[in-house]
Formats: C-alpha cells, sequence, structure tokens
C-alpha cells in the first residue's frame, strides 16, 4: 500500500558568536608557533561533546557489495588516474604537489584525489582485498609514494605543507583552503598507519600554525571564506585525537597540550569570523541572503560544493567550538530550506554551479554530492541525529551511483533528476556553442574568476550552460569532479559503524554489509546483508565486556523491527550485548513502496506548483530508464598509455520517456532481480537486484524544452486529461529501476488521479 511524504521545514536558534582571545609561545624553539594570540582561555574541555567516535581507518573493513563497489573504484578511473594522462589525470600525476608542471590559479586536484584514494586504499586492506586490485594501475605504490613525497618536501622555512602559493594576501581563497584536503589524506593515513603518527602529527601542527599566524593578517575571500569550516574540522581532530598523544612533546607541538589545542580553537574561531557568516545567509537576515529562486550569475556564495561543504558542516563545527546545542536545530533549518527552494528528489539539492531551484531538468554537480555526504557524515557523527544517515543514504544510493557510470571508468560533472540525453545540447533560439568538457561556463558572454566559469540562467525551467554540455559521461570535464568524487563511497563505508564517546557501545550508522574490529571498545561487529538491495541485516557482535549496540532505524522504515519487535522509525534502537559472549540481532526494514508528492518547481505568480510525484522503496529513489543508445564521442588514443575505456560518451535514447502516473492503480513490487544482477557491480546499467511495476499514461504535450534534448517541466499535477495539450494516452504498465544504476531517466512524474 503506497504511503504520501510531504517535505517539510525546521525551524532553528540563531548563532552564538565567541570572542577571539590570543596565545604567546613558551618554548625556547618555537619555529613557526611564535606569538600568535594572547590571554588564552579555551581548552578541549570547553568544547561541545560529540554524540560518537569515528574508529580509526582499518577498523570498519566494508564487506559484500560495498567491498566490491570500492574494488571497482580501485581498478578504474579513481585508481588510474595517477598513471595515464587522458584529461583530468595530469592534474594528479603532474600536479606541482609533487614537483611536476601543471600549473593553475589553484592547487586543489591533487589533494581532492588523495583525500579519497587513500581512504579507499585503507578499507580494501582492512578487508585483506589487495589481491583483487588491478596490478596495472600499480595503485598501492602511487598512493604510497604521493604520501611521502608530499611530507618529505613540507616547507622547511614555515612548515607549510605543499607548494607555498597564493599567500599571503590571497584574494581568491585558495591559499588557506587549497592544502586541507591534504592535511585529511595523511591524519586519514596516520590513522592506518600508526608508526607513521608522530611524523605525520608534527607536519600537520606545523601548517595548522602557519595558518593560524596567516589567520590574523590575512584577508579571507571566496574559497577559504565560505569553506573554513573544513579547517575547524581538521583543529578539532587534532584536538580531540592528537594533543592526548602528543601534547608533552615539544618537538611535535612546540606549545605543549593546553597551548596547542588554544592555539587551534582560537584560530578556528578566528576563521569563521573571518569568513561566511552561513547564519545570516540562511536566515535571511544579513546582505548576502540564501536564494529562494535559482541564481542567475556565478558566485561562490551560492556555489553549490561551498554551501554542501561550508554550510552542511557550520552548524557541527559550531557547536563543538560553543557547545550551543541550538545548532542541532540550525542544522535542521539549514536543511529545511535546501528541501524548499532548491530540492531534488536524488541528490539533496539542486547547483549545476550555484544554485539552480527545483526543477527536475536542472542539474546537480558531482563534487556537491561528494561534499554533501562527508559533510552530513561529519554532522551525524557530531550531532547523532538519525535523520542526518537518512540523507547520507539517499545521496549515496541514488546520486553517488549516477555520478558513474556502473563500471566507474566515466563520469558526469552535473546530474539530472529527469534527464533523458546525456552530451551536448542546445535550444533552438540561440546559436551559441557549447565547448565540450566546460558546459557554458567557457562562454565569451561571461567571465568570472575561478577559471573560466560563467553560469547563465534566466528562469527556472531555463537550464544553464552546465545542464545543456556538462552532463555527458566522460574524463574530460573541468577537473574538480574527475579528481574530488573518489571521496564518496571510501567515507561512506568508514562511516557504517561508529563507538559511543564513553566506551559503553557502538553504533550501526548504516546496515551495509561490514566487519569491524573495534579495538577501543574490544569488539567485532559484523553487519551481514544486501542493503540496500535487501531489506534485511543480521547483526553479529562479540565482546569481550557488556556493551549496548544502537541500530539506526531509518525515517522511512515504519514497518522495521528488531529480534520480532516492531520499532519506532526514525530512531536508534539498543540492544544489550553481553560480555564474553556471541549477540545476534535480526533487523527487518521491511520495504513497501511509496510515493513522495511535492517535488518539481514551486509555481510562480502565474503557474501552479507542479506538484510532481517520486516513487521510492527504502533508501531508493527509482526511474523510468528508457532503452540507452550509448556512442562514444571522443576517445584519448593520443594519450599514452591508452585507456580503452576512458573516453567520453553521447547518451541518448528513441524509447517514450514522458509518462504520467496513474496513482488509482497500486505499485507492484517484483523483488526478483534481472538475470545478470550481481552484487558484483551493484548500480550495472543493464541489470537491476529489483523493480516496481507502476501504471502510466503517456503525455504527448510534455517534450522538450525549447527544441533541445532537455526534458521540459512536468506539466502541474493531477494532471487534466481534458485540458492537456494533446490529452492523455491509454494506460500501460511501464517500469521502474533503482535510480543509481541508470545514466539516463525520469524519476520525477506528473500524475493523473
Amino acid at each position: 500500500m503506497m504511503m504520501f511524504t510531504i517535505l517539510s521545514c525546521s525551524v532553528a536558534l540563531a548563532q552564538s558568536r565567541t570572542t577571539v582571545r590570543s596565545l604567546v609561545c613558551k618554548t625556547k624553539d618555537c619555529g613557526n608557533n611564535e606569538v600568535l594570540f594572547e590571554d588564552v582561555s579555551p581548552t578541549a574541555a570547553s568544547l561541545g561533546k560529540k554524540a560518537f567516535h569515528l574508529p580509526p581507518l582499518g577498523d570498519v573493513a566494508p564487506q559484500g557489495w560495498m567491498l566490491n563497489q570500492l574494488l571497482v573504484q580501485a581498478n578504474a578511473l579513481s585508481g588510474y588516474m595517477a598513471t595515464s594522462t587522458f584529461p583530468g589525470a595530469i592534474t594528479v600525476n603532474e600536479s606541482q604537489w609533487l614537483g611536476g608542471n601543471y600549473s593553475t590559479s589553484t592547487l586543489q586536484w591533487l589533494p581532492y584525489w588523495t583525500n579519497g584514494n587513500v581512504p579507499l586504499l585503507e578499507l580494501i586492506r582492512a578487508a585483506n582485498a589487495e589481491d583483487k586490485l588491478d596490478p596495472g594501475a600499480n595503485f598501492e605504490v602511487v598512493v604510497e609514494q604521493y604520501v611521502n613525497y608530499v611530507l618529505l618536501h613540507t616547507n622547511k622555512s614555515n612548515g607549510w605543507i605543499g607548494p607555498f602559493a597564493n599567500e599571503p594576501g590571497d584574494f581568491n581563497g585558495h591559499g588557506l583552503w587549497d592544502p586541507l584536503n591534504m592535511l585529511r589524506t595523511l591524519l586519514n593515513y596516520a590513522q592506518a598507519h600508526p608508526d607513521r603518527s608522530k611524523e605525520i602529527t608534527k607536519a600537520c601542527v606545523a601548517h595548522m600554525t602557519k595558518e593560524a599566524q596567516l589567520l590574523k593578517t590575512d584577508p579571507v575571500y571566496k574559497w577559504a571564506q565560505t569553506r573554513w569550516p573544513t579547517y575547524v574540522e581538521i583543529a578539532l581532530y587534532i584536538v580531540d585525537e592528537l594533543v592526548p598523544l602528543f601534547g608533552d612533546d615539544v618537538e611535535v607541538m612546540p606549545l605543549g597540550a593546553e597551548g596547542t589545542a588554544a592555539m587551534l580553537i582560537n584560530s578556528s574561531i578566528l576563521f569563521g569570523q573571518k569568513g561566511m557568516d552561513w547564519n545570516s545567509y540562511y536566515h535571511q537576515t544579513g546582505k548576502i541572503k540564501f536564494p529562494e529562486v535559482p541564481v542567475k550569475g556565478w558566485n561562490t556564495n551560492d556555489h553549490g560544493v561551498n554551501n554542501a561543504e561550508g554550510a552542511l558542516r557550520y552548524p557541527a563545527v559550531s557547536y563543538r567550538l560553543t557547545s550551543n546545542t541550538s545548532y542541532h536545530e540550525e542544522m535542521d533549518f539549514v536543511l529545511g530550506m535546501l528541501d524548499k527552494y532548491q530540492g531534488q528528489v536524488q541528490a539533496l539539492f539542486c547547483a549545476d554551479e550555484v544554485f539552480c531551484g527545483r526543477e527536475p531538468h536542472r542539474g546537480t554537480e558531482t563534487c556537491t554530492v561528494v561534499e554533501a555526504m562527508a559533510s552530513l557524515e561529519y554532522a551525524f557523527e557530531t550531532l547523532g541525529e538519525p535523520s542526518l544517515m537518512d540523507r547520507v543514504e539517499r545521496l549515496a544510493f541514488n546520486a553517488m551511483p549516477a555520478s558513474l557510470t556502473g563500471d566507474m571508468w566515466t563520469h558526469v560533472y552535473v546530474q539530472q533528476a529527469n534527464s533523458v540525453f546525456a552530451g551536448n545540447t542546445k535550444p533552438n533560439s540561440t546559436t551559441s556553442s557549447v565547448k565540450r568538457g566546460c558546459g557554458g561556463r567557457c562562454s565569451s558572454t561571461t567571465t568570472v574568476a575561478h577559471g573560466d566559469h560563467t553560469h547563465i540562467s534566466s528562469s527556472p525551467d531555463t537550464p544553464s550552460g552546465e545542464d545543456m554540455g556538462s552532463n555527458f559521461f566522460g574524463v574530460s570535464h573541468f577537473p574538480c569532479c574527475i579528481t574530488n568524487f573518489p571521496q564518496g563511497w571510501p567515507k561512506f563505508a568508514m562511516h557504517a559503524v561508529l563507538t559511543e564517546m564513553d566506551g559503553s557501545g557502538f553504533v550501526v550508522a548504516s546496515l551495509v554489509p561490514s566487519k569491524s574490529t573495534l579495538k577501543d571498545i574490544k569488539a567485532s561487529v559484523t553487519v551481514d546483508s544486501n542493503y540496500p538491495f535487501d531489506d534485511v541485516a543480521t547483526v553479529i557482535v562479540k565482546a569481550t565486556k557488556a556493551i549496548t549496540a544502537k541500530i539506526r532505524i531509518p525515517g522511512w522504515a515504519t514497518q522495521a523491527t528488531v529480534n520480532g519487535n516492531a520499532v519506532a522509525n526514525g530512531t536508534f534502537v539498543t540492544v544489550a550485548c553481553s560480555a564474553s559472549s556471541t549477540t545476534v540481532i535480526d533487523v527487518r526494514l521491511n520495504y513497501e513502496p511509496r510515493l513522495e508528492i511535492g517535488w518539481g518547481g514551486s509555481g510562480t505568480n502565474t503557474t501552479a506548483p507542479e506538484s510532481a510525484a517520486a516513487v521510492l522503496l527504502g533508501p531508493l529513489v527509482f526511474a523510468l530508464h528508457p532503452t540507452e543508445h550509448k556512442i562514444v564521442k571522443t576517445t584519448y588514443k593520443q594519450d599514452l598509455p591508452y585507456r580503452d575505456h576512458a573516453v567520453d560518451y553521447e547518451i541518448s535514447t528513441s524509447a517514450t520517456w514522458n509518462y504520467a502516473l496513474d496513482l488509482s492503480v497500486a505499485p507492484i513490487l517484483s523483488r526478483k532481480p534481472s538475470k545478470g544482477w550481481s552484487p558484483s557491480l551493484p548500480f550495472s546499467e543493464d541489470e537491476f537486484p529489483f523493480s516496481i511495476e507502476m501504471t502510466a499514461r503517456k503525455l504527448p504535450g510534455w517534450g522538450y524544452w525549447n527544441g533541445s534534448m532537455i526534458t521540459d517541466s512536468p506539466p502541474p499535477s493531477p494532471v487534466d486529461c481534458t485540458t492537456m495539450s494533446g490529452g492523455c494516452g491509454n494506460s500501460e504498465p511501464i517500469t521502474l529501476v533503482p535510480f543509481g544504476g541508470t545514466n539516463i531517466r525520469i524519476s520525477v512524474f506528473p500524475w493523473i488521479k
């Protein structure tokens, strides 16, 4: 039986501000730790307490389809970039970080790549699956070489990690932000290699100290201004995890434990004060206001990735810095604003570079998808709200796999909820060309800082240049997404199981298959499942002391049971696990197809809301997947060694796609997978784990936008067949499959009563 879900927003309290104080180095040889601040007051004890502890990288080992997905990634585009020369690859292996000559105004590309691929490799190692890595990529060797090179070539005069570029006084914000993903890389590597922890901690503390110095006088603009929570996240990780280990070692922390913690906390507060005021932006009380409509001009404040990395992290880091619990409500408020004005069914919000509204043919950048996942994972770890992992899974099981072809060799720059053509297209009313790999951003009409980015859009249903030219699957897009997508799956797998801060137990944040050796609570936890491709999971706990297990029950799981007992959705279910014994927990989420009504454009003074429908099963969005015609548009045979899968595709269809759902007929769920589906390639575009049959009627009057190959806005629902242009066709069955396994699709439908 179908259920109807209505999206809603929460109201949150206003942000509080904290005053920055200062610190003086008290050791004889402070190096870069010169006078930074004075009259210190903050300590680690003053920070807001995290809800959960993320186990060290390697404690949680992916299993089943989750491990297979990581191996597919490592043996494809992600793993081969370092040893290839096709477009995008040279941003990694010819990076100035490695002594190469690849030069742009930013140094972010290699840190993006390592930020995803170091966790990727260590998770594969944790699962003892290194033997399944393709020798041709030389992945293990390359990752180790890159880490060692970066550590060997830190700036000996000021402690900076990587090239000391764009500083001091960087007016684009790259200098303060670009290195931060490399610090994330090194800190993750140290978790998996404790023998390197002292060396890496020393390097990271020296770098953060230099950034703290620069923050006193440096302008904080654009990329650094909007992404300041990244610095805070790193600073607080050092305070939480490394100050207790190395605070008394003056070689590593010349300021000592208390001084180092105070320096990092104070500089974090200063960065936040100089950075984007996300509170006034989302509450629309400041000069710069969150947009309620698609944004016409490219800018860093309304930029999707900046909001995904900055705005979605800001409540969590602000709570840590202030201990103000109102930031739990602030997180709800930010997400509510995104849902209401920019929401997309599979991708959280629309941002084909900048915010682009709720129309399902508008796109979301792949970088936005992975950064939103990472920020929500961090927010869950910090704030402990179960609904945050609901959102993570919705991204992970829908938008993340749809960002790449099933073999993970090619990716899109932007994806759309409704798209039946992946390639370059344009409306009949313009003669402007769309250049390959840069959408409308390379137009000569307007040039905005950050490469050649431009963004031109005039109304909610007018696609941008990215929508028209950057949704093809390939390897020649602007290099941010090709280097940044690798963090998506590994960071998600890392957050599958967490522990309680007091060591009293653990929480299964996602029921994906995993096997965890949780050293801090002396327990092993196995999640035996095929989730989300099945709704049953068995959690097996072996503990040496009495602990508690918390199982997150998703908000949509209204019929869930644990050990045969009905449980409340949107909560944690606690199960006691006895000492020196094995506890088996049976979890059944009991999937039922459901509808969400209210997607698509919100309407204007002259147009009605679209009020379109989406079909879901558990965390999975379902879509009509028309038969694909895939052709190779560009190969890169001249870029040696030649990678025959690293190409640019154009994907189209001649099948009917313009249907309205008949909601008077119940859906039919088939749990039988297609003949060739396998967990070894779970998001194959050719095979599917299950399907839903819907009754629908063709709408001849719903076609393409302005003569292009982009689907037009769905007509407002409920559709009146007597007034609809072209009327409605006869009722017929259509088959919907999981969104993540489609390259082109329709997932937001008009409907008929």
